[in-house]
């Protein structure tokens, strides 16, 4: 019998690459007849979950932390299983597997097993996370910071990528062509220092060259501070708010580009591959890990706009070189880090967890 799985997360927004990961792995796991669903605070992309007729349940206290809220959570997440004879809890944030860990006691089921994907590089330590039955570190960087900053065992570790879907090469085709005259460059994702986004705004401030256009499609705490540097620099480049399908600004890019301060193994990168094309990403954690320079795709040091800027002018100027690079990213993406790779290794690894 297949498991009943209940999945808590956070912010379920088009523009957080946590919500997509969790919304694939409710995608797939209900296309096989599981009965998967969702319990989380809010967000603006509950639409997608209704296209696929996925259930999902908000309670907006799952992300308070207030004793009041913490017992409101319990209350609403222990109704949800009990309802739904959940035999699995899989969470996506440390809160969320704080609440986790408590629902067994509360229901009285005591088999109910824990999963939680750890999807982010973290520094600060509360000694009570990280122990759920397993953990799911999407790339080396977070499974190397499991084990020497948190002392996880490597026992409850599953190394298993973050992933993309293939079903988005077929949705809503464009036949819309690039602009002429321009050298479209495409960045996507939260607005935060993390993601570093201003250092892509830098670099085309020292190019000078309106013929590089850039579009940044996310949101976040950053927003307004672009915006302002875009205007006051007369920069060529356009902010544009979450989008529930991406195809058209994948198809129209030149290049993909994630100046990261930090990033654990980012789905843009992957979803460059998966469109086939080029990518530079900042030399830094999980990009490194997947981003071979020259290879396929292209790196710079960690906050250098002029490293980046010298990047965009060689790949521009080596059409051929670019291509190249992006079939062989998009060889790496279509070969370990889709759905069809990735989904049976979580599946397996629930069976293991129930049997």
């Amino acid at each position: 019998m297949k498991p009943n799985i209940l999945h808590i997360t956070p912010d379920f927004n088009y523009a957080c690459g946590r919500s997509y990961y969790v919304y694939l792995l409710l995608k797939y796991f209900r296309r096989m007849g599981y009965n998967a669903i969702l319990a989380t605070n809010g967000g603006d992309s509950f639409e997608r979950l209704k296209d696929l007729q996925i259930p999902y349940y908000v309670a907006n206290s799952i992300q308070i932390k207030t004793p009041v809220s913490y017992s409101k959570s319990i209350k609403a997440l222990t109704k949800i299983i009990l309802e739904h004879d959940i035999d699995i809890v899989h969470t996506h944030h440390r809160y969320s597997e704080f609440l986790a860990l408590h629902l067994a006691k509360s229901t009285g089921k005591s088999k109910i097993k824990t999963v939680l994907t750890s999807l982010s590089i973290v520094n600060r330590k509360y000694n009570i996370e990280y122990r759920s039955d397993k953990i799911i570190a999407v790339s080396r960087v977070i499974e190397k910071m499991l084990t020497e900053r948190f002392k996880v065992g490597k026992d409850k570790i599953e190394l298993i990528p973050n992933f993309v879907d293939t079903d988005e090469l077929n949705e809503f085709p464009t036949t819309e062509k690039p602009v002429t005259g321009s050298f479209n460059i495409l960045s996507i994702g939260r607005f935060h220092k993390e993601k570093n986004f201003g250092l892509l705004l830098k670099a085309l401030k020292i190019m000078n060259d309106r013929s590089y256009k850039a579009v940044l499609i996310g949101e976040g705490p950053e927003l307004n501070d672009y915006r302002k540097y875009i205007s006051k620099n007369h920069l060529n480049a356009l902010i544009i708010g979450p989008q529930k399908q991406l195809n058209t600004f994948y198809k129209k890019a030149d290049i993909c580009v994630l100046p990261s301060a930090r990033d654990p193994f980012p789905n843009f990168m992957l979803q460059s591959g998966l469109f086939s094309k080029p990518f530079i990403g900042s030399n830094v954690d999980g990009i490194a890990e997947l981003i071979k320079d020259g290879d396929n795709g292209f790196l710079f040091e960690n906050g250098d706009a002029k490293g980046l800027a010298e990047k965009l002018i060689k790949i521009k100027n080596n059409i051929a070189l670019a291509e190249k690079c992006a079939s062989e990213l998009h060889t790496d993406v279509m070969s370990n880090y889709t759905q069809n790779s990735c989904i049976p290794q979580i599946e397996n690894l629930y069976n293991r967890l129930i049997s």
